[in-house]
């Protein structure tokens, strides 16, 4: 049995180390500077003059700010969606994708071993035939020949790749950053899924409300069309009174229609939200509309970028975008790795008896330069600028998205107490209207339909309150969903390198 075995010298440290350097000096000088981006980060919301206006601010939500509502309903229509809704399923698959690239990036900064076996059996048969050749002892005949051999190969390789400038390390932390991003994409449709399910069932309450007044209206009116052809058969009233009466009736059992439906559309919203059938929801039981608190944060302007998560979502993709500009310029240093190489081969000739063996181990350090890409580094490195210069530029249109959406909940909540502080005065004109009309129908000195229109009037000034209520209830719940519904995170830290120092920030 022979045996052949290959070394390769192990190469000196200090050597490997020279090398690197001038590789590094040579492509160093072709690598762009760290300029900022001629964009600036907003660090507060523009809402001057909002908070100020107010003589008592209101504070920030609740993490769980519809438990301020008081109402076991609502509680547990949130709590069964916030498990089965299918609105959340794709945020959470985003974040677990997110994670899982994460671990891959994490597991490119180790090092790698592989090993490999593979055994091999070749054949090989030949059959010759010759014609004579006209000379003593090389006559006409036929030759064969018959071999069989068995061949077996191992290796085993490791490699490792130094991360030197970085590289891994900055796709590691854009990998942390869009993991982040996914997590807070979470919150963001947690938000929406809360606030809409809310707005749902709280506008099926309103419609209840509405419903029960049209009914004692509906009976208001049937006894007047009943007085009314009372005295049309006795030909004490004009019968066309009677057919203002049917009209009366006819257009509020209409407009109870319409509310019926508008409710049953409300459970058809709370059902889709909650990913199961409208014949799924629980029976609801009609409630009392609650009093919400109409005040904004008087610090709303300051805090509103880290109490919305979507802003802190969008917030994190600029900073997965910096660690992108930190790859691409990486590329243009050298790449320098570590590998190492074990294998034995063994040949065995059948019919031989004997076995050849070869044995190779090789270990050592690779350099890759990069010296001629043909403006690929270039294009590389200026596509993550614009991936950055991009993500700001999202980010800023959203703090001010935000702005306007706080503001406009803000003046619409202000333009309704306006409205229901009105319409309160006139209330209480038609409260004495009724109770004048009750004090004449008790002497006896009144016509009864005049108390039941003086009852149908407060009933219809009560409506026309309650659909202020539920505006304005409604508005609230909109404009907690733009304050961030209890969220509040962090905000990364100013990166000097890539940000401007200035901001894109309206005082307030």
């Amino acid at each position: 049995m022979s045996h052949f075995s290959a070394h390769i010298p192990w190469r000196p440290a200090a050597t490997l180390l020279c090398l690197t350097l001038i590789c590094a000096l040579l492509t160093a000088c072709g690598a762009p500077a760290m300029a900022p981006v001629e964009l600036a980060l907003r660090e507060q919301a523009p809402l001057a003059g909002l908070a100020s206006d107010q003589d008592a601010p209101g504070r920030w939500p609740d993490q769980e700010w519809w438990h301020d509502f008081n109402d076991p309903q609502l509680n547990a229509l949130i709590e069964r969606a916030m498990t089965k809704a299918p609105s959340l399923d794709s945020a959470r698959a985003r974040f677990d994708t997110a994670s899982r690239q994460l671990e891959g990036r994490q597991a490119d900064t180790r090092a790698q071993l592989e090993g490999s076996a593979r055994a091999n059996q070749s054949v090989s048969h030949t059959d010759l035939e010759y014609p004579a050749l006209g000379l003593p002892g090389f006559e006409a005949g036929r030759a064969g020949n018959h071999q069989r051999s068995n061949t077996g190969l191992a290796t085993l390789s490791l490699g490792w790749e130094f991360d030197w400038w970085g590289k891994k390390r900055a796709a590691i932390e854009a990998a942390l950053d869009q993991r982040h991003a996914a997590r807070l994409e979470q919150a963001a449709a947690a938000n929406a899924l809360q606030a809409g399910i809310t707005r749902a069932y709280m506008d099926w309450q309103l419609r209840q409300a509405q419903l029960s007044a049209l009914d004692t209206l509906l009976s208001a009116a049937r006894d007047r069309e009943r007085i009314t052809r009372l005295r049309v058969e006795r030909d004490i009233e004009n019968p066309a009174q009677l057919d203002q009466a049917h009209e009366q009736l006819s257009r509020l059992e209409q407009q109870r229609a319409q509310i019926e439906g508008a409710a049953r559309l409300d459970q058809v919203q709370l059902a889709a939200l909650m990913g199961v059938s409208p014949g799924q929801l629980d029976d609801l039981t009609p409630r009392a509309l609650p009093q919400p608190d109409t005040t904004l944060p008087e610090e709303a302007g300051l805090e509103l970028i880290a109490r919305r998560p979507d802003i802190m979502a969008s917030r994190w993709q600029v900073e997965a975008a910096m660690r992108g500009i930190d790859q691409a310029r990486a590329d243009y240093y050298p790449n320098v790795s570590l590998s190492a190489l074990a294998g034995f081969l063994r040949v065995h000739p059948l019919g031989s008896g004997r076995n050849d063996d070869v044995s190779v181990a090789s270990f050592g350090p690779a350099v890759t330069l990069p010296i001629f890409e043909g403006g690929r580094l270039d294009a590389r490195y200026n596509a993550s600028r614009a991936q950055l210069e991009s993500a700001i530029a999202d980010y800023n249109q959203r703090v001010v998205d935000a702005a306007q959406e706080v503001a406009r909940q803000t003046v619409t909540l202000s333009r309704i107490e306006a409205q229901r502080d009105a319409q309160a005065t006139a209330l209480e004109s038609f409260q004495h209207r009724l109770e004048l009309a009750r004090e004449r129908d008790a002497r006896g000195v009144e016509d009864p339909r005049s108390l039941i229109e003086a009852q149908q009037g407060l009933i219809r000034e009560q409506m026309n309150r309650l659909t202020l209520e539920g505006e304005l209830l409604d508005t609230r719940i909109q404009l907690i969903h733009a304050l961030g519904g209890g969220y509040h995170g962090r905000v990364p830290e100013r990166d000097a390198r890539y940000l401007t120092t200035g901001s894109a920030t309206d005082e307030s």
